[in-house]
């Protein structure tokens, strides 16, 4: 039988500003990752100032003072305002088309008031949000580099976050990245239904198992804040067996506010994922993002390459979070991983054999 979520989590993160501070905006980051949602049903933002709106564009490939990156933010800008208007038709108000910086955007969506400024501004982010990542895409497939060799530089990015994680207090038993084999790739394929040409998301995976429930909530804020772009999170492809976000600020006096304040979202059409090799006791927070990646020195050396092309490329990864009893659990029974892997080798058999 699976564990219920648990609803004491979170008390020890919120409580203790001093080590990870958290607002409505990590909590509305924290939610779209639990849930698997999509940051294009957003309604608001929850920016509180400059340095906080500076973090969220460094996890989605924007690095502060780098003339390049500022140079293809402005043109992401301008290609959304012209986007919007010119071929939605959309008119967008006069405040959104002269910006003296495309940061205001994230405070106007920010503003507390659905008014039009908020509108357009929030229109505006999500339009780039999507121009940002099919130009990354477009560069990732013109690069003289395997998708392999670019997975390092992930590693590198992963690594270096949860050095700066550990620096918090926040307690490690594991952290470890894998990426998979030809032969397990081979394995998944077998046994999906679906088509060959779709995503192995897990290619690249990190796992994470802290010491306790508490300090893993901390850790998803930690993460979210230095290298997770949560509006990268793949919706529909997240699974949560252990933090119920909503029923601890339902049920903790100091953090009733933080629901009242939480946008209406429309219902999550995608189901949660299943994976049916998994034992029935199995608990996890599993979801698969979309990294940005800089490539500065490999587009140096691309012929026709322009600046519009941007220095960024996004590629998938799958993380995996357990806190140490969880972890213990999970490796007892029919949980135990040997198992789960000769679940699948047996399907595998069985599809080739039918």
């Amino acid at each position: 039988m699976k564990q219920p979520l648990s609803t004491y989590s979170l008390r020890p993160s919120l409580a203790a500003p001093d080590l990870l501070p958290c607002g409505l905006q990590e909590i509305e980051q924290i939610r779209l990752l639990l849930q698997g949602d999509s940051v294009l049903d957003w309604r608001k933002l929850a920016f509180i100032d400059a340095d906080q709106v500076e973090r969220f564009l460094h996890t989605v490939g924007f690095r502060k003072g780098n003339a390049a990156d500022e140079a293809h933010l402005i043109d992401l800008y301008r290609r959304a305002v012209q986007y919007t208007e010119g071929h939605l038709g959309y008119t967008l108000c006069e405040q959104m088309r002269s910006l003296q910086s495309v940061r205001e955007l994230f405070l106007y969506a920010s503003r507390p008031s659905r008014d039009r400024l908020q509108r357009d501004a929030c229109t505006l982010l999500k339009v780039m949000h999507i121009l940002h990542y099919v130009i990354a895409q477009e560069l990732l497939y013109k690069l003289p580099v395997s998708r392999n060799d670019l997975f390092f530089r992930v590693e590198t990015r992963a690594y270096e976050a949860i050095d700066a994680l550990k620096a918090t207090g926040v307690r490690l038993v594991e952290f470890a990245g894998s990426r998979k084999t030809p032969d397990s790739i081979l394995t998944k394929l077998l046994c999906r239904k679906g088509p060959l040409g779709s995503e192995v998301y897990d290619r690249l995976r990190f796992r994470v198992i802290t010491e306790t429930s508490e300090e893993l909530f901390q850790a998803l804020v930690f993460l979210t804040q230095t290298f997770i772009p949560f509006s990268y999170v793949v919706p529909g492809e997240t699974r949560n067996d252990l933090i119920d976000l909503l029923g601890t600020l339902r049920t903790e006096p100091p953090f009733f506010a933080y629901e009242g304040a939480l946008q209406t979202l429309p219902p999550n059409p995608l189901p949660p994922p299943v994976n049916k090799f998994s034992a029935s006791n199995f608990a996890v927070i599993n979801f698969v993002a979309d990294v940005p990646v800089w490539v500065d020195d490999l587009v140096a050396r691309m012929p026709g390459y322009s600046e519009r092309d941007g220095r960024v490329v996004f590629l998938l990864f799958e993380m995996q979070l357990v806190d140490r009893i969880t972890a213990e659990n999970n490796e007892k029974g029919e949980g135990r991983h040997d198992l789960y892997k000769e679940r699948q080798r047996l399907k595998a058999i069985e599809r080739l054999d039918n």
